[in-house]
């Protein structure tokens, strides 16, 4: 029986994608009015204790700045929920990831179909519950554009590899107005010694799913990738090795 990640990868992720340590996470929660240590944290987040309470997975939350606080108390309460209740939810889950699946089979997009396998794989119950939800009108599942456009962002971004070109979504702000979010992105995985400065360029930063967007300056003891938008994140690295390098911008529209 699988539920997708389990509470204490759950928490794991909040955390590493909160940046905090944690003790400044056990400091957070005291200014919320919950005194828990940091040695009680990392034995929640390596599975080494069992999910706490609703109010404790609440703070901690609200303490990572985590917009996934309903998961991570839904995970809590799935984990301690009885057996037969875990099941139901389960095959609940299972049965809206193959009709969302078969939606897409459906349509004849092979490209679609192939983006919704990989992000139905990975998520959890209630995210699956969530997402169908938004689709499913009077008993029938709905196909529509921004369904694919949100599940493949989901699942990575990621659409499709052609003939050397890859094509995704895109969900990240940095390099708006030059490339608007939600474009349609056309990627040449091209050689890292062919980049020039002023390339745009896709990466992953390591441990994040959804691909970064940014313009590429090569200094003579640097590399600098800068965001067109001023409140997006300038990375400055010593070596491509601090990044997973996916390719160069060759192309991009904007009604996908």
């Amino acid at each position: 029986m699988t539920y997708g990640q389990t509470y204490a990868q759950m928490l794991d992720s909040i955390i590493a994608k909160s940046e905090l340590s944690l003790r400044s996470i056990a400091k957070r929660c005291a200014e919320l009015d919950l005194q828990i240590t940091p040695s009680y944290i990392s034995q929640l987040k390596n599975g080494k204790l069992p999910p706490p309470s609703a109010e404790v997975s609440m703070v901690l939350a609200k303490a990572c700045n985590s917009k996934d606080e309903s998961k991570l108390i839904f995970q809590g309460y799935l984990e301690k929920a009885p057996d037969v209740i875990k099941e139901y939810m389960v095959a609940s889950s299972e049965l809206n990831k193959t009709m969302i699946e078969e939606l897409y089979r459906q349509k004849g997009d092979e490209n679609m179909l192939e983006a919704a396998k990989n992000c139905l794989k990975d998520m959890d119950i209630l995210s699956t519950i969530e997402l169908s939800s938004k689709y499913v009108k009077d008993g029938k599942v709905e196909f529509n554009p921004e369904l694919a456009k949100e599940m493949t962002l989901q699942g990575g971004g990621m659409a499709h590899q052609d003939k050397g070109i890859i094509t995704m979504f895109l969900g990240d702000a940095a390099m708006q107005p030059t490339v608007p979010i939600h474009s349609f992105l056309y990627i040449m995985p091209t050689k890292i010694d062919l980049l020039k400065s002023r390339d745009i360029i896709l990466f992953n930063t390591y441990g994040k799913k959804q691909p970064l967007i940014r313009r590429l300056f090569l200094e003579k003891d640097k590399i600098l990738l800068i965001p067109d938008d001023r409140a997006s994140e300038i990375f400055i690295l010593q070596s491509f090795d601090e990044i997973d390098y996916i390719g160069k911008l060759v192309s991009y529209r904007i009604d996908c």
